[in-house]
């Protein structure tokens, strides 16, 4: 990663990012997937990053993180699968024996039969047996866009996380073991 990619301001003090799941989907992926431009000003806010690559969660956090800040970080990411003509997808990270593991049923975004779906919101959990301070500490949400919203053919290989949400309470209960 370049210095250049870290955040580079330029808003309001008491600014936060806090898009609803129709946003992140609706808006933002769908206009990743659809090579459209994003305006500038999202461009600090959403980064591409390669989540399922080289990094563990907390580099990446630590790399793109706002000094003191403690928001939700957001990434667009493309799925990489276990196998050329497969469907299942590769979530491992890192060189260790890091993966994101999902915890729950894929949610339909928005919920409910009234509206069109967009897409699909799944929840994660970093798991890493051999890290117990980062083990079940990092919350990533992905969200998919449903192929119906997209042209024929056109590629559906993106997804946006908001990431890595370090998760307290786990933290918390690693130090009351130690």
């Amino acid at each position: 990663m370049q210095e250049s990619a870290r955040f580079s301001g330029g808003l309001p003090a008491d600014y936060k990012f806090r898009p609803s799941d129709k946003e992140l989907l609706g808006y933002f992926l769908y206009r990743k997937v659809s090579r459209m431009a994003l305006p500038l000003l999202y461009d600090t806010l959403i980064r591409d990053c390669d989540l399922y690559g080289d990094l563990e969660p907390w580099q990446i956090w630590d790399f793109y993180k706002d000094d003191g800040e403690e928001e939700d970080m957001f990434f667009f990411t493309q799925l990489k699968k276990k196998s050329l003509n497969g469907s299942r997808i590769n979530r491992k990270v890192g060189f260790g024996s890091g993966s994101w593991q999902s915890e729950d049923s894929t949610n339909k975004v928005p919920p409910g039969e009234l509206e069109t779906k967009l897409g699909f919101k799944k929840r994660f959990r970093y798991e890493n047996k051999a890290s117990q301070e980062h083990d079940g500490a990092w919350i990533m949400h992905e969200y998919s866009l449903d192929s119906s919203s997209l042209e024929p053919r056109q590629p559906n290989d993106y997804v946006l996380c908001r990431m890595i949400r370090r998760n307290v309470k786990a933290g918390k209960k690693i130090k009351n073991k130690l």
